[in-house]
């Protein structure tokens, strides 16, 4: 392999891991991602319209908001937004979803890290069925697992607990940083979870300082698959998707007939300047997708719609909200007290994968906002709830927007957000 082949496939790796995945190749036989693969049922994800709509003054606000910060975006592709509370939906799309096709309110996209929020929430509501405590240690609930013996206890503290997991306190490394065990790892024919413990290779260190790395989701994911008794996604069907009639399901080349939104973003070393990556890379989009779908596996593979997500974050924040018993959502909403750390840019408290994030709106009223972003391979998400108006977010777009926004205090998502409470707050 010649130095420029090198290079390319470098980048490929740090940009796209997933994407060292042979082409030649069935995909992983891990029954975890196939789910959707052997279920003849296609996920709905049409908007209900069992909703009432909000007044005609706010919509045309909402609608204003939107694409007062999209069009003024020097690069972009498309956006979704809804804004629910109770019984009440709004969804309004721009853009284009990839080359040939618009933006709709019904395009499923990738929404990364805002999954988190699923795993926080299944780990908690085993808590309360008393399948572990809050400060069990990895070495008490998952000693039992097939594969907990292949971990390095150097590397994988073995005492580390449950808490420490859900709030980014481990301690632990994040097998991300390791470039050359993921390009092996994704030459494999097959894989599994605990494969992504099993790249990290630095030794851990004392628990208690805010570390964000994914190999905290991978574990817990372990945990609540082997206590749970089923595949991750099941156990979020069963505990929250079903009973909430909300679709979200795990990226997985299933996805391809559903028309998602494309990845947009830069296209070096492929190409020059800002498109979709698919169409400028060597490679299909299920190629991608089979690649990513290892890699996000727990952490950040959910796909959806804003409709359905906005509807999850109202559930699951909001005291009048169906997804958790109020025991857990105190749990869940009571561990973001404490210190406030740096997440993306900005000073915010950081819980059990959820953040508390202040608004100072034009009135000068402070609301408090609940949630989680999402991003990473040409996408990005914002979810978010104020419990003071009792109002859902979602903001799902198809490229990283990771610029200032017209409002020049923030992102063009949280922009977006800022300007739809304050609208709302009126």
């Amino acid at each position: 392999m010649n130095f420029s082949a090198i290079k390319l496939l470098t980048f490929i790796l740090v940009i796209f891991p997933g994407l060292a995945v042979s082409n030649t190749q069935e995909a992983q036989s891990n029954e975890n991602l196939v789910v959707l693969e052997s279920n003849s049922d296609v996920p709905n994800f049409s908007t209900p319209t069992i909703y009432a709509s909000f007044n005609d003054n706010l919509k045309s606000e909402f609608t204003t908001a939107v694409e007062r910060e999209f069009n003024a975006a020097p690069e972009r592709a498309g956006i979704s937004v809804a804004v629910y509370t109770k019984d009440k939906l709004w969804v309004y799309s721009q853009g284009i979803a990839d080359s040939t096709t618009e933006m709709t309110i019904n395009t499923p996209i990738l929404i990364g890290s805002t999954s988190k929020t699923l795993v926080s929430s299944l780990i908690l509501m085993q808590i309360e069925q008393g399948l572990y405590n809050i400060d069990s240690s990895l070495e008490s609930v998952l000693s039992g697992h097939p594969d907990y013996s292949t971990f390095d206890k150097n590397i994988i503290n073995p005492k580390v607990t449950i808490e420490e997991l859900l709030s980014m306190r481990s301690g632990l490394p994040n097998y991300n940083d390791n470039r050359k065990g993921i390009s092996g790892l994704f030459k494999s024919s097959s894989w599994k979870p605990s494969q992504n413990i099993q790249l990290n290779n630095s030794p851990y260190v004392k628990p208690g300082v805010f570390d964000y790395n994914d190999t905290n989701l991978a574990l817990l994911g372990l945990i609540a698959e082997y206590h749970g008794g089923n595949d991750l996604y099941s156990l979020y069907k069963q505990t929250f998707f079903d009973k909430l009639d909300l679709t979200l399901v795990p990226l997985s080349s299933s996805i391809i007939r559903m028309d998602p939104a494309m990845p947009y973003d830069n296209l070096r070393p492929w190409a020059e300047g800002f498109g979709n990556v698919i169409e400028a890379a060597p490679f299909a989009f299920e190629y991608w997708i089979k690649g990513q779908s290892r890699m996000r596996w727990a952490c950040c593979w959910m796909v959806s719609t804003p409709a359905n997500l906005s509807r999850w974050g109202y559930e699951l924040y909001s005291s009048k909200g169906n997804a958790i018993p109020v025991s857990v959502r105190n749990k869940l909403l009571n561990s973001m007290k404490g210190n406030s750390v740096t997440f993306q840019g900005t000073r915010q408290k950081y819980g059990y994968f959820v953040t508390e994030r202040m608004f100072t709106l034009p009135s000068s009223r402070t609301i408090t906002t609940y949630g989680h972003p999402g991003g990473g391979g040409g996408y990005s998400t914002l979810l978010r709830y104020s419990p003071e108006l009792d109002l859902a977010i979602a903001i799902l777009v198809n490229s990283p927007l990771k610029f200032q926004g017209s409002c020049k205090k923030y992102d063009p998502r949280t922009c977006v957000a800022e300007s739809i409470f304050a609208a709302y707050s009126k």
